[in-house]
């Protein structure tokens, strides 16, 4: 297993970004199509690094011969921003490319995953519903289910300039950033949905919403697992639920 951290010059983002890697032994890739990859996001207060201090993801990843991207997109929510980096498209297009022309990971939809924390659950969310072309799975642990909540509450409490940055002076939520609008323009492609797993702690302050967004997916018949846990928002929770996310989305394991 190899670590890599540096950083590129983003077209999307007109500037360097740091990124971490993890890639298996050569050897566990499939000769044919390269490793497995999962994209995985940070939450708000972390970057690049965190999932590499504060998880054992590189233990994961080595048992499933799995190569691991974990992206720094800082407090961008992962969204085209209307005063910062195209986010969205530097994770879902950009992204990908480079890693790819980088290291030998599969091009392949069935083996391409995208998971998060936080802030990173919800883009890994948001990402998976609207490219559901592009990801096989998606893994949320804690995710921002309800984005306008919380939009209108750190407004109140003195965040109104981080949001004017992603949705613009009059801090308009566009549809294609609220999940449960997303949901609601599933219809047309239910059916290849990326496999969601979602987990959250009952003491977190985002477990409403986490169970609204459950009713959600199960209302629009989008295949998902959802479980919970005697946990608030923290990595000791994280790290357990990771494993429990790779071991069914990826590895088709309960």
């Amino acid at each position: 297993m190899a670590v890599f951290t540096g950083s590129f010059l983003s077209a999307e983002l007109g500037r360097l970004n740091s990124i971490s890697v993890i890639l298996p032994h050569d050897t566990a890739a499939d000769p044919q199509w390269g490793f497995p990859v999962l994209y995985l996001l940070h939450g708000k207060s972390d970057d690049s690094r965190s999932w590499l201090y504060r998880s054992n993801i590189e233990r994961y990843a080595t048992e499933r011969g799995l190569c691991v991207v974990m992206p720094d997109a800082a407090l961008s929510f992962y969204t085209d921003m209307a005063y910062g980096g195209a986010y969205f498209s530097y994770i879902t297009h950009e992204l990908p490319d480079i890693i790819r022309s980088m290291f030998r990971v599969s091009v392949r939809r069935e083996d391409t995953y995208i998971g998060g924390i936080s802030m990173g659950g919800y883009g890994a969310l948001k990402c998976a519903l609207r490219k559901p072309e592009l990801y096989a799975g998606c893994i949320a642990l804690s995710p921002l289910a309800d984005i306008a909540r919380i939009q209108a509450e750190e407004c109140r409490n003195g965040e109104k300039n981080m949001w004017k940055g992603i949705c613009g002076e009059g801090l308009k939520l566009d549809e294609s950033l609220d999940l449960f609008q997303l949901l609601e323009q599933s219809g047309g492609y239910v059916n290849m949905c990326p496999r969601i797993y979602i987990a959250c702690g009952k003491q977190d302050d985002l477990f409403d919403d986490n169970i609204r967004l459950k009713d959600s997916l199960d209302a629009h018949r989008i295949e998902f697992t959802f479980e919970q846990a005697a946990a608030g928002h923290e990595w000791g929770f994280w790290d357990v639920a990771l494993q429990r996310g790779m071991d069914i989305i990826i590895n088709n394991r309960r």
